[in-house]
C-alpha cells in the first residue's frame, strides 16, 4: 500500500519535471555531457588522470578570461586554451625531474591565477562568475549547443577509435610499446581528449566540481565491472540516473543542478560501496 501511495504522491511532479519547458531544453545537453563524461571517465580512471582533470578546469578559467577581456567566443576559446594546456602537461619533460603531478600544480595555480585576474577586469554583466564556477546547464545558448555538440562528438568518435589501444596502455605501457602501438601519441590524443571532455564538464558542473563528473562515474562502475565495455557500459547508465535524478532534485528544491548532480553520483558512489561490501560480507 505504502509504495502505491508514493508512487501516486510522484507521478504529479515528474510530470511538472518533464512537462517545464526549462527542463525540456536542458535535458538534451545535460544528457549528452553525461554519456560523454562518463566515456572518459573510464579512461581517466585507467590513467589515474583525476589529478590532470582538477588542473585543466581550473586552468580553463584563464581561457575563459581571455575569451572576456579580448571578446572573443567564450567556449571555443576555452576548449583551445584546455586542450593546449593538456597537450603540454602531456610533453613535460619528465627526465629532467618535473612529474606530472607537479607539472599540473605548476599549470593550474599559473592559469587559475591569471583567470582571476582577468576576470577581476570583467564587469558583472561580462561573466557570470558563480556560473562559471559551480555550472549552470540552464543558461546554455543554442550557438554554446552546437558546440557541445560538435567537441562531444568528435570526443566519442576519438574514444570509440583508440579505447582498446588506450585501455592496453594503461595497464601495461611497455608490452604496447613492444607490440607496435604509437604510445607517445595515443598519451598526446588521451590528454587531448580529457580538454576537450572538460570543456564540456564546466558547463554543466562548473570549474570547481567539474572533476566529479570526470571521476566518479567510472569509479562507481568500478563496483560491478572489470572489462572496458562494462566498464564503458555501467559508467554511462551511472552518469544518465544521476543527471536525471539531479536535475529533478534540482527542479523540485531549487537546488543548482551542478552540485546536485554530482552529489547524486557521491550518493551513488556510496551505495555501491555499500553493496559490494555487504557482498563480499555473506560470501565470508
Amino acid at each position: 500500500m505504502i509504495p502505491v501511495v508514493l508512487v501516486v504522491i510522484m507521478i504529479e511532479p515528474i510530470q511538472q519535471f518533464f512537462a517545464s519547458t526549462v527542463m525540456q531544453e536542458t535535458l538534451p545537453s545535460a544528457l549528452f555531457i553525461a554519456v560523454v563524461s562518463s566515456s572518459i571517465s573510464v579512461m581517466v580512471l585507467a590513467h589515474r588522470l583525476s589529478f590532470l582533470t582538477v588542473g585543466v578546469s581550473h586552468a580553463s578559467l584563464a581561457g575563459l578570461g581571455l575569451a572576456v577581456t579580448f571578446s572573443l567566443p567564450l567556449l571555443p576559446t576555452a576548449t583551445a586554451f584546455c586542450v593546449g594546456i593538456a597537450l603540454l602537461l602531456a610533453s613535460l619533460p619528465k627526465k629532467q625531474g618535473i612529474t606530472e603531478d607537479t607539472g599540473t600544480g605548476l599549470l593550474f595555480a599559473g592559469s587559475m591565477a591569471l583567470g582571476i585576474i582577468l576576470m577581476s577586469r570583467a564587469s558583472r554583466n561580462e561573466v557570470d562568475l558563480f556560473g562559471l564556477l559551480f555550472g549552470n546547464i540552464l543558461t546554455v545558448t543554442s550557438s554554446e549547443w552546437h558546440w557541445l555538440l560538435f567537441i562531444g562528438t568528435v570526443i566519442m568518435v576519438v574514444f570509440i577509435g583508440m579505447a582498446r589501444a588506450w585501455w592496453s596502455i594503461a595497464f601495461d605501457a611497455t608490452t604496447a610499446l613492444a607490440s607496435g602501438l604509437p604510445v607517445a601519441v595515443l598519451n598526446l590524443c588521451l590528454y587531448g581528449t580529457v580538454g576537450l571532455a572538460v570543456v564540456m564538464c564546466v558547463k554543466l558542473a562548473g570549474i570547481v566540481l567539474t572533476t566529479g563528473l570526470m571521476v566518479l562515474p567510472a569509479t562507481c562502475a568500478w563496483f560491478w565491472g572489470r572489462s572496458l565495455m562494462s566498464l564503458w557500459i555501467m559508467s554511462m547508465l551511472i552518469a544518465l540516473t544521476a543527471t536525471m535524478l539531479g536535475l529533478f532534485i534540482s527542479y523540485t528544491y531549487d537546488w543548482p543542478s551542478g552540485a546536485t548532480i554530482v552529489l547524486t553520483l557521491c550518493m551513488i558512489f556510496i551505495i555501491s560501496w555499500g553493496a559490494t561490501w555487504r557482498t563480499q560480507q555473506h560470501r565470508r
